[in-house]
């Protein structure tokens, strides 16, 4: 039997259990809050399938994982392993301990300077989120990426601890896509001008490095946690089922989780119903479950801010087809306003709403398009990958 220690907002909460490959999570009796939606409070234990879809989904895709699973030598397919490694810091406000480690709330700050930042940044590829350097970080996606501590106000940066949490995630150029951050920074900055609510972020040169950086929305300013799931967390999906072929969700679960469950509903309806139109018009067909989320906060659940926008049209050797159909098409060559009807129907929802977001967006999208790129010549941060994104947009309004 293995047990870790599950900690929320920095108070323990409840024990992470593993017996047999099976999982299970107890609340402690002092217990005064639920950490997820699937795992509501009450005294009795979670079963496996439970537990196992909302730790799981704290952990790393893709790469990622696979590199640090052979460096801690533990099997990629046992998550208890990976967070008793990685689980210091997690998405949202949940961290977890083995029952020998508590954590450290003291005062020391270690500060990073910007050429040791650029040296971590170029061994993401060898040691992803710095697994092996002291760190116990894990970040869902399936990018290499760093987390730092970054106070308001402040220039400098500093090494997460357990408690001055990090604040900022930096992602350097990808080796097999060296575009792909000026990508996630023109699609983000988009989504930004045409009204959706997104994650702060920026480029920035550490010395010879580039990288992008985006501001977690799960931290307030006063270093403090706010509580984060993403749609596989809420629908009680595994990690394994954000994409379309192994049963990620579908447009119509994540709206209707959303009219059920979610404290704004009306005002978050739109914004995913928006965000699902945007998605398509710049061409990111990796706009699957693990890529929206909501908040705990004091009024409810409420719809994070976009995070992850990419277009991954523009790299012909990445799937086309979508995570998540419009209308009952993957294709997105295929889709057109009738597919847009279609799910408006499946939502239930006029005709009319959807008609004037496609409207909308497609009047402004383009003109936006053009003058961020002409902001970023200003700005001597141009990437040829925005003309390339442009296009692919262009191409998408007359599909509608």
């Amino acid at each position: 039997m293995n047990l870790l220690d599950v900690y929320f907002h920095n108070k323990k909460i409840g024990v992470l259990k593993e017996h047999n490959s099976r999982l299970s999570f107890k609340y402690s009796d002092d217990a005064t809050e639920s950490i997820a939606y699937q795992l509501p409070l009450q005294k009795e234990a979670f079963g496996d399938k439970e537990t196992r879809s909302f730790f799981s989904n704290l952990l790393p895709e893709g790469d990622v994982v696979k590199k640090i699973a052979q460096i801690k030598q533990v099997s990629l397919n046992n998550p208890f392993a990976l967070l008793r490694e990685l689980g210091g810091e997690c998405a949202g406000a949940v961290s977890l301990y083995p029952q020998d480690m508590t954590p450290i709330f003291n005062d020391t700050l270690e500060e990073i300077s910007e050429d040791e930042l650029a040296a971590l940044l170029g061994k993401l590829s060898q040691t992803p989120l710095l697994t092996g350097e002291g760190v116990r970080l894990s970040l869902a996606g399936a990018q290499e990426k760093l987390a730092l501590t970054i106070f308001p106000n402040d220039d400098r940066y500093y090494k997460p601890s357990d408690k001055y949490i990090s604040t900022w995630i930096l992602k350097p150029e990808n080796r097999n896509f060296p575009d792909l951050i000026y990508n996630e920074y023109f699609c983000m900055k988009l989504a930004g001008l045409v009204g959706l609510n997104v994650a702060e972020c920026r480029i920035k040169n550490f010395g010879s490095v580039t990288a992008y950086m985006t501001k977690r929305f799960d931290r307030l300013d006063t270093i403090e946690r706010i509580q984060q799931e993403d749609f596989c967390q809420g629908l009680g999906l595994s990690n394994k089922k954000y994409q379309r072929t192994e049963g990620g969700p579908s447009v119509k679960q994540c709206f209707q989780f959303i009219h059920n469950n979610l404290a704004n509903k009306a005002k978050d309806e739109l914004h995913f119903l928006k965000s699902v139109v945007f998605n398509f018009l710049i061409g990111n067909s990796d706009a699957h479950g693990k890529n929206f989320s909501y908040l705990h906060l004091a009024n409810g659940y409420v719809l994070a801010p976009l995070y992850d926008l990419v277009s991954t049209q523009v790299y012909p050797q990445l799937a086309k087809e979508m995570s998540m159909a419009v209308g009952g098409e993957y294709e997105p060559d295929r889709i057109t306003r009738n597919n847009f009807m279609v799910m408006a129907k499946e939502l239930s929802i006029k005709n009319q709403l959807i008609n004037d977001i496609l409207d909308k967006l497609s009047a402004g999208i383009i003109v936006q398009a053009e003058k961020l790129k002409e902001m970023t010549i200003a700005e001597k941060n141009y990437n040829s990958v925005y003309d390339k994104i442009i296009e692919v947009i262009k191409a998408r309004v007359t599909q509608l």
